[in-house]
């Protein structure tokens, strides 16, 4: 009998041991150097390592969703979510990772953390039958009304146009769009949908020379040119040769690759917040899911003086959080 008991403490503690040092699966939806996705998993990293966590105790995948096919993406997935019994938790960075991974390794009862979304969560909890307690995360709220107030504060604002294509621009566009009902920027806004490279080159002509055009803002993640697509990082210098106009970038990282930026939510912070998430979990079990971060302020000095944009004292002084040479 003792020696029966003895096995059972034996097995627990295997157990609970094997458990306590399982990794932490996470899975960007894009790849590494998407400026979305990086920015999010090194402020994910950054507090986690901060707590004492070292690289050995991730596992990263990049499903590099711009330019993969549904298929394929399908079978990254699936790959992936043959050996989801080893992670303790599950992190997903933006909706394709999310709905790829995290929506079914919630079906198996595992915790998942997320970033990035662009539908909010309630939208797909009811689509997919999801129990709320085994998320916690951060939702892209854009707080995009905040900043075309304070824009328009700068400079008047007629109209916006806003380039997207089908996919995850078009869930960013219809994102604002929603955001913006009932407000006062709600019937500036111009959708110009583009499909390939060449259609964008034309349709950036054109708003160039649209004289009722304030600003703009870039949702062409990615694009299509001789059969095969092309990441934004790879499309930003058509923007910046073609467009003598501001744009609003959405996030900090678009001000680095050469945007005025002017104002969006950072998602470094975003990935930041989903660590404190999971790290208060740890210990108290309570999972919550917030918005992002409020807007922040990034000007890419250089962009300003190329387009002429004036920066009111009163705005660096009070709004701006880092200029950008």
């Amino acid at each position: 009998m003792k020696k029966s008991e003895n096995m059972k403490k034996l097995f627990f503690l295997c157990f609970l041991i094997i458990y306590a040092f399982s990794k932490i699966l996470i899975v960007n939806s894009y790849d590494q150097k998407d400026q979305c996705g990086i920015p999010q998993l090194n402020g994910f990293l950054s507090l986690m390592y901060e707590q004492k966590f070292s690289p050995t105790d991730f596992d990263i995948f990049f499903l590099n969703a711009r330019v993969t096919t549904k298929e394929n993406l399908k079978q990254k997935a699936a790959k992936i979510l043959k050996n989801i019994d080893k992670y303790q938790y599950v992190v997903t960075f933006d909706d394709a990772a999310f709905q790829l991974i995290a929506i079914p390794a919630s079906k198996l009862h595992k915790t998942v953390f997320f970033s990035g979304i662009n539908i909010p969560f309630h939208t797909y909890q009811k689509k997919y039958n999801l129990n709320k307690q085994f998320f916690g995360g951060v939702y892209e709220k854009l707080h995009i009304k905040e900043v075309l107030t304070t824009f328009n504060k700068i400079n008047k604002i007629n109209k916006i146009a806003i380039l997207y294509n089908k996919g995850v621009g078009e869930l960013v566009k219809n994102q604002i769009v929603n955001e913006l009902k009932s407000t006062n920027f709600q019937n500036s806004l111009l959708l110009v949908e583009c499909q390939n490279v060449k259609e964008l080159k034309n349709k950036i002509n054109d708003i160039n020379n649209n004289k009722s055009i304030t600003l703009f803002i870039p949702l062409t993640l990615s694009l299509t040119e001789n059969n095969k697509k092309i990441p934004f990082y790879k499309l930003k210098d058509i923007y910046l040769e073609k467009i003598k106009k501001p744009d609003i970038g959405i996030n900090m990282t678009f001000v680095k690759m050469g945007f005025l930026g002017f104002g969006g939510v950072d998602f470094f912070a975003m990935g930041k917040s989903t660590a404190k998430i999971m790290l208060n979990y740890t210990k108290t079990k309570k999972l919550h899911i917030i918005n992002a971060p409020k807007a922040y302020y990034y000007i890419n000095v250089n962009r300003a003086k190329h387009i002429d944009f004036k920066l009111p004292e009163w705005f660096i002084k009070n709004y701006v959080k880092e200029l950008v040479w």
